[in-house]
């Protein structure tokens, strides 16, 4: 059966590298400071979390139209390696994914640097304020900083 598809289904323009003047809006009224990056279309905020560790969050600029409704990615690094995860790792993962309603785990895999990243992440409104958006940014960071924790128990990211 193939399936065409719908135009509720949309993409936004890839083309442009503007900030996403909503996401400035809000991180600024947060006091969160960031870095843009124009060649991925992301911001990269450093949230500090109890205990003296850190996680970085990475917030796309870019969004995506599903069903009518404007959508945008946060996530977070847990885990990098030069080599495919073990299977023990992967399947740890997958199991996580179980039990998380709110965000789910990806291994992504960047060809040009031979890297491979764990990466917990979630898909928001792309017009949520500063206060809808702090608690996802702090979900993101803790969910990934709990298992960078539990995996290297380093604070590498």
């Amino acid at each position: 059966m193939f399936i065409e598809p719908s135009q509720d289904f949309q993409q936004a323009d890839t083309e442009d590298c503007t900030p996403d003047p909503r996401v400035i809006e809000a991180l600024d009224e947060l006091d969160i400071r960031y870095e843009y990056t124009p060649g991925s279309q992301q911001f990269k905020a450093k949230y500090w979390l109890d205990h003296g560790r850190s996680q970085t969050v990475y917030i796309a600029s870019r969004t995506h139209w599903f069903m009518g409704v404007e959508l945008r990615q946060i996530f977070s690094v847990a885990l990098a390696s030069d080599s495919p995860f073990d299977s023990c790792t992967a399947n740890l993962l997958l199991r996580e994914n179980f039990d998380l309603i709110h965000g789910s785990w990806s291994i992504l895999h960047e060809p040009e640097d031979k890297e491979h990243f764990a990466i917990f992440s979630l898909t928001a409104f792309a017009s949520l304020h500063a206060v809808q958006l702090l608690p996802l940014i702090e979900c993101v960071a803790k969910t990934a900083d709990d298992m960078e924790h539990r995996l290297s128990g380093l604070d590498q990211f």
